[in-house]
């Protein structure tokens, strides 16, 4: 008989019996925040807080909470506009604490999107209600063989409704050719006639702006095979383009 997994119970207490925990070291971008607010007001708040009952601590939900409190005006100094919210609640030491505050926050340990079933549930929803952002996009369109990158701009623009397939060799090709390169990358960064990490990134405001880069680049460099989904490119052919 196997054995059950515990459930943690879930409780409605004060929120000034919660403290956030100073070591948390989640981030949220001042535009993740708006639109976790924005989903907040809309939806509102579908679990997800956890909370240590041994030290008081906020285990998961942070964010959540925070914005929380800017709705309700709660003061955490004073306690004024104390409010009851529903917890899930576990009995942690401060080592498992930690490490589960960790593990619930961390992209490795949740996973990543299955690029072909995103994009099929693309004309059923909002893509700014889901939640997503220009890089969750970028990874959509290079990795799902229902879309064709070349057509970005013209399947943003009708909601990414009427976009043509693309083959699967072509996806194929495009996926042997970002391991060529990243191979390549590799390999430059194994050569040991200098000291030193061998390549350097460049970041974009939005995917968007990147694909006009990359589209130039390609243009001025046909024969290097570049595609706008590409995350590597060898730097020596732009670096012989600027020169002249």
């Amino acid at each position: 008989m196997s054995k059950a997994i515990k459930q943690a119970p879930a409780r409605e207490v004060m929120r000034s019996q919660i403290n956030f925990a100073s070591y948390n070291p989640r981030k949220l971008s001042e535009d993740a925040r708006k639109r976790l607010k924005a989903n907040l007001k809309r939806i509102g708040l579908a679990g997800g807080i956890v909370w240590n009952e041994a030290t008081g601590n906020l285990v998961s939900g942070h964010q959540r909470l925070s914005i929380l409190d800017e709705i309700q005006k709660f003061n955490p100094d004073t306690k004024d506009n104390d409010y009851p919210i529903r917890v899930e609640v576990l009995r942690l030491t401060e080592k498992e604490e930690k490490e589960q505050n960790i593990f619930m926050n961390s992209s490795t340990a949740q996973g990543e999107f299955d690029s072909d079933l995103l994009a099929a549930m693309l004309p059923d929803i909002d893509i700014d209600l889901a939640g997503l952002d220009s890089s969750d996009i970028s990874i959509m369109m290079a990795e799902a063989p229902t879309f064709d990158i070349d057509s970005y701009h013209q399947a943003s623009s009708q909601g990414f409704r009427e976009v043509a397939p693309v083959s699967e060799a072509e996806r194929q090709a495009r996926i042997d050719h970002v391991k060529e390169v990243r191979a390549q990358v590799s390999q430059g960064m194994e050569d040991e006639y200098y000291e030193g990490e061998a390549y350097v990134t460049l970041s974009f405001q939005n995917y968007a702006n990147k694909l006009y880069f990359m589209e130039a680049i390609a243009h001025l460099l046909p024969n290097q095979g570049i595609l706008p989904s590409d995350k590597y490119i060898k730097g020596e052919p732009v670096h012989e383009l600027i020169e002249h």
